[in-house]
């Protein structure tokens, strides 16, 4: 069965990539639905995010023009789904003693309902996650609104929603992996288990939006460690609650985040800024207790550049530095601090609007206090949306992860996507 499986997803990859070169059909289906709209019209390669996609997105899911307007709407206009299946095989070399890992695998089934622009100013995105075993996460539950002219306008969200609205090399990546930076937390005698990227907080925006310049400001509820899983989760709501009586219950996250686009084919430069209070253990895998855990204030600072060099080769990057705080068992306080540090370097050949090509070198240090702890990771890849709802990703990734003094731990890792969105 899982040679049939893989056969399947191979299959489908391979006939992807030979219809590579095939008209563009559609993105977020539900909003071509409404708007008419090819996926060319908002993306360059699906999923990245185009100028027009970019604007259309941060009005609200409708043209800039079309602010103060009416939209129709019906159920296939605020509806849509996707089903993705992978193939994973992860090869590992700890000192010398190496294991295989081969696992075909379904790996969401997500729902969009009552996602759309409806009234004159209003938008909704919900996104619900259903994973096997009956989990569901909910990555995008949110209500927008926007108002003011085709050239400028300001917008106001509440509800849960992704880190941050990026373009270019801030935006979705051609490839299924995010930069280690984006998802790898800074870590120095213990977690700070905070990533940019991976948390769905809830919060309060507000953007305002002139020309092809935005920017974004944001209030998160933050971040909370459970015990049980020694693990972090977005106090959401639910029960999702940060626990009382601990030094930041109350405390609230902060997010700057801006885009120049320089051109429609993806070219900008992006700038974040994030600063954070969280409640971690005093010791490594300690208990998550008032008395057995410290106030941790930190600080991210990002840039992103990406450039089409020619039209069907670009180059784009990012920087990010961090600074946390850590406890210091012999002093008994919290008042040391360390920092972080990571960067991305990737080339794109985006040979059509249905097949990009690229690889990306990863480089992050998760606390330069200590040494030889570094991560690096080399990743190639393949992106091949198709024009029907079809869309094949196949991806390898060699990381190594230095030890001090031991041999560096290796990870081979090869996966393989097929998306089908309705």
């Amino acid at each position: 069965m899982k040679k049939t499986g893989l056969s399947a997803i191979l299959s489908a990859l391979a006939v992807a990539v030979a219809l590579g070169g095939a008209r563009p059909g559609w993105a977020m289906p539900n909003f071509a639905r409404q708007t008419s709209m090819s996926c060319d019209g908002c993306h360059t390669v699906i999923p990245r995010l185009s100028e027009d996609g970019f604007q259309f997105r941060k009005a609200g899911f409708r043209m800039p023009s079309d602010l103060g307007k009416g939209m129709d709407i019906s159920f296939g206009h605020v509806f849509a789904a996707r089903i993705q299946g992978r193939y994973d095989l992860k090869r590992r070399n700890d000192s010398g003693t190496k294991s295989t890992n081969s696992q075909i695998t379904l790996h969401e089934i997500t729902l969009y309902p009552m996602s759309g622009a409806f009234g004159k100013n209003y938008a909704s995105l919900m996104e619900l996650s259903i994973l096997n075993e009956d989990f569901v996460e909910l990555e995008n539950a949110y209500f927008r609104y926007s108002k003011g002219s085709e050239d400028a306008w300001w917008s106001g969200r509440v509800g849960i929603f992704h880190p941050f609205e990026g373009y270019g090399a801030s935006d979705r990546p051609f490839s299924i992996s995010r930069p280690l930076f984006q998802t790898t937390a800074a870590s120095h005698k213990g977690s700070t288990f905070f990533t940019p990227w991976n948390f769905d907080q809830a919060g309060f925006e507000m953007a305002v939006v002139h020309d092809r310049t935005s920017i974004s400001g944001t209030v998160f509820n933050g971040l909370f460690v459970d015990e049980t899983e020694a693990k972090a989760f977005p106090a959401a709501g639910g029960n999702l609650q940060k626990p009382t009586g601990f030094e930041k219950t109350n405390a609230k996250d902060f997010q700057l985040f801006a885009n120049q686009i320089l051109r429609p084919d993806g070219s900008g430069i992006s700038g974040f800024f994030y600063y954070g209070q969280m409640d971690l253990p005093k010791r490594p895998s300690g208990a998550i207790e008032p008395d057995s855990t410290f106030g941790n204030s930190f600080y991210r600072v990002a840039g992103y550049a990406s450039w089409m060099l020619v039209p069907k080769f670009g180059a784009q990057g990012g920087y990010q530095w961090g600074k946390d705080h850590f406890y210091d068992s012999v002093a008994g306080n919290a008042d040391g601090t360390f920092e972080s540090q990571g960067y991305f370097a990737e080339v794109d050949a985006p040979l059509s609007s249905t097949f990009t090509a690229g690889a990306r070198y990863d480089y992050f240090d998760p606390s330069r206090r200590t040494v030889d702890n570094e991560l690096s990771a080399v990743t190639v890849f393949a992106n091949v949306p198709m024009n029907d709802g079809l869309q094949g990703i196949a991806e390898f990734k060699h990381q190594q992860k230095k030890r001090g003094s031991a041999a560096d731990l290796k990870d081979d890792t090869v996966q393989l996507r097929v998306i089908w969105i309705w």
